[in-house]
């Protein structure tokens, strides 16, 4: 008996851990289908003849002219006419505002027309890497889409838009949004990107409401993930695409991307070498049909807000907002009634607790240990490489856990006490949740549903049948929410995902009663149950601790900096001081940790050579009236990639200009201004300031990417689990501008 029961609890928890721990296998994109609209293998040939060498591409750059020229000469060869909106443009936000040349590229695929549906995506990259997901991946399957739907009659027209200057902070967006004439026609958008090189294409956002978005979702395509939760969370984080902007606009929505791979994201490692076709095939298929949906739907009712949730891909279960509330409702009261009236009353404690105090102590015991390896660890992100390890930590510790708690606090508890205690606390969590977060609902509702007719049926006797329904509400639990953690996982990496073990506990209390004995278990079967998560939990803590952090599958983000001032500063080579320094840099230079020129943050500092520079930077007016004070700042930069301007003053702008172009300023205190691309060489500032503001100074940044011909030496030191990481290894020129007291150029 006792071996029979401690092998049932044993076999029933590593059957869930294992579930957990390799719960992203659900969350894979199937296997490209040949036979799909959606042609997998074009679209991938069409990506590689746009992106030519794979060199990065950013903002009005060269290398950007020439992705945008193929990418014209391919939409061209479509039988499309291109169409190129070409301006300067800024955007401001918080303190900051952001200036560059930006050329969009949009094309009708059919008549143009009002309520136009509009597939996106951006064809700029960062200056690290060649962006063949991020977002080649995107216009690729735009054009295919394009090329799918050609000469079809929908019920809406279709228009397609390529974007420039995302990367650079959504600029190409915010230009089409705000002055192209077009996008007063436009009534849904299918945004398509991607935040790694693999994985299952998720829905991350939609309009408010989102009933015809959500309706649009329903296909013969396998689903993307599609979560309320994960739609309203990445709302709340600090996240944008390009959706952000065209949100702007009254539209309705489905913003999809792929998240997996995340550490070669924004390297040289986003490449056509490492982009798995199959994340590909689900990106683009899955936006055909959301688009082709789109197209055929004219209806205008008024919409609702619905909460949703997708089973595997295969099913997308859907409720109004009102409706999920109503099923948490239901599966906290009926579970009281169960514990109130079902002659559980000298157990309600035991068997309301247990099931709590398990997962508390699991949460708070995971969390402790993810603390403890962090402390332990030298790295900042050390669980990418092997994050199987620190996944079966947070599993086994939340096992562990809801077992001791049982073992110790469930011996005599009727099976219904526990389920029923089981029942209330999940629903209650997810009451909880859905409070702050509606979306959250999609997650426990159905499953508090099946719980609370499980209790229900407990009430009237039908214990069996009772059991047999709550194991279904698990199991719908487990296929909803498993998936959507893995893709939490990634979004907020690994280190940080301790809290998602909470899903392993609720399933589990949810289901243990099932095989726990009524009088408890023995201390024999205590040992055999509680030692065997408690290996699990020594042995994966003792991984976490000792496996490599990073590797060539999953790099480590560094940039290398050469540094130097206007004034008598030694120049310097800078890395970032967060994580250890490579013994191969160490053998390299000699590095030493301190503050660069500019930064009050600690970096690893070599010495530098000093470099011949053409920068420079001077104020060319300074004129007071009766109520403002204007300045004019002017910087010359011929070989430079990006500046950017701070200044002091005691009080903010009235009004701001950067080569021409008016900074709006409705509720920002600008006090620094970037600007991007071969356009800003040459910039012209003007500041217009109430009279009297004292303004002690102006600094500028001068950043080229790549490093000088000076520094091969550490780029063939870097190691082979390194990459540079968003703007790349890069030469800064930092130059200063005394204002007050400085004698005015003359222009």
């Amino acid at each position: 008996m006792a071996n029979s029961s401690a092998a049932k609890l044993v076999g029933l928890t590593l059957l869930l851990a294992m579930a957990y721990v390799f719960r992203g296998v659900l969350a894979q994109p199937p296997v490209v289908d040949p036979n799909s609209a959606f042609q997998t293998d074009r679209a991938f040939s069409t990506l590689e003849r746009i992106l030519g060498d794979e060199t990065p591409h950013p903002v009005d750059s060269d290398a950007n002219d020439a992705v945008r020229d193929r990418l014209i000469f391919e939409i061209e060869a479509l039988g499309f006419t291109p169409i190129v909106q070409d301006d300067f443009h800024c955007r401001s936000f918080r303190s900051q505002a952001r200036c560059m040349r930006i050329q969009n590229i949009g094309f009708w695929v059919t008549d143009p027309g009002p309520n136009a549906v509009m597939v996106a995506s951006h064809y700029d990259s960062v200056p690290a890497g060649p962006g063949a997901s991020d977002d080649g991946a995107g216009f690729a399957s735009s054009l295919e889409i394009a090329t799918v739907l050609k000469g079809r009659e929908f019920a809406r027209p279709l228009f397609v838009l390529i974007t420039d200057g995302e990367e650079a902070g959504l600029m190409g967006a915010s230009l089409f949004a705000s002055e192209d004439p077009i996008a007063n026609l436009i009534g849904a958008v299918v945004n398509m990107e991607a935040r790694g090189v693999r994985g299952l294409s998720s829905l991350i956002q939609t309009s408010h409401p989102n009933e015809r978005d959500i309706t649009a979702l329903i296909s013969e395509t396998r689903l993307p993930i599609s979560n309320s939760l994960n739609t309203d969370i990445y709302e709340l984080l600090p996240n944008d695409t390009d959706m952000t902007e065209f949100l702007s606009l009254p539209i309705d929505a489905a913003n999809l991307a792929y998240a997996g791979g995340v550490s070669f994201y924004h390297t040289p490692g986003d490449n056509l070498a490492n982009m798995d076709k199959r994340a590909l095939f689900n990106l683009g298929a899955n936006a055909l049909a959301i688009t082709e949906a789109f197209l055929n739907d004219t209806s205008n009712e008024p919409e609702a807000k619905l909460i949703y949730a997708d089973l595997m891909g295969a099913l997308l279960l859907v409720l109004p907002v009102w409706l999920g509330g109503a099923f948490l409702s239901l599966g906290v009261a009926i579970p009281i009634v169960l514990l109130v009236l079902g002659n559980l009353r000298s157990t309600i404690a035991r068997g309301a607790i247990a099931p709590a105090l398990g997962i508390i102590l699991g949460l708070l015991l995971a969390t402790s240990l993810t603390l403890l390896v962090g402390t332990i660890r030298a790295e900042q992100v050390f669980g990418a490489s092997y994050p199987i390890a620190l996944r079966t930590l947070h599993g086994s510790t939340m096992i562990l856990s809801c077992l001791v708690s049982y073992a110790v606090i469930a011996r005599g508890v009727p099976k219904s006490a526990l389920y029923a205690g089981a029942w209330l606390w999940f629903s209650a969590f997810g009451s909880l949740a859905f409070f702050f977060v509606q979306g959250s609902a999609s997650n426990f509702a159905f499953t508090s549903l099946f719980f609370a007719l499980a209790a229900g049926l407990f009430l009237l006797g039908w214990q069996k049948v009772g059991e047999i329904i709550a194991g279904l509400g698990v199991l719908i639990f487990v296929v909803i929410t498993f998936p959507t953690t893995a893709l939490g996982e990634i979004g907020l990496l690994i280190e940080a995902s301790a809290p998602f073990a909470f899903v392993l506990g609720a399933a589990l209390i949810s289901i243990l009663p099932t095989i726990w004995p009524e009088d408890g278990i023995s201390a024999g079967e205590r040992r055999i149950v509680i030692s065997v998560p408690g290996l699990l939990v020594a042995v994966s803590l003792a991984a976490s601790i000792l496996v490599p952090a990073y590797t060539e599958d999953a790099p480590r983000g560094l940039n290398i900096f050469h540094i130097q001032t206007d004034d008598e500063q030694e120049p310097v080579w800078s890395i970032s001081a967060r994580e250890p320094l490579p013994a191969s840099f160490a053998d390299a230079a000699e590095f030493r940790r301190g503050s660069p020129p500019g930064s009050a943050a600690t970096y690893y500092l070599a010495p530098a050579p000093r470099l011949d520079t053409s920068v420079a930077a001077a104020l060319i007016g300074d004129e007071t009236n009766d109520e403002t004070r204007e300045l004019i700042l002017q910087i010359s930069a011929p070989d430079v990639d990006m500046t950017i301007l701070r200044w002091t003053s005691d009080e903010a702008p009235l009004e701001a200009r950067l080569n021409g172009e008016i900074i709006d300023l409705d509720g920002i205190e600008l006090s620094n201004a970037r600007c991007f691309g071969r356009t800003c060489q040459d910039i012209t500032l003007e500041l217009s300031l109430p009279a009297g503001t004292t303004v002690q100074g102006a600094e500028i940044n001068s950043y080229t990417y790549g490093l000088p011909a000076s520094g091969d030496f550490l780029v063939r030191a870097r190691p082979d689990w390194t990459l540079p990481i968003q703007s790349g290894d890069a030469q800064l020129i930092i130059s200063r501008i005394e204002i007050d007291g400085f004698e005015t150029e003359d222009k």
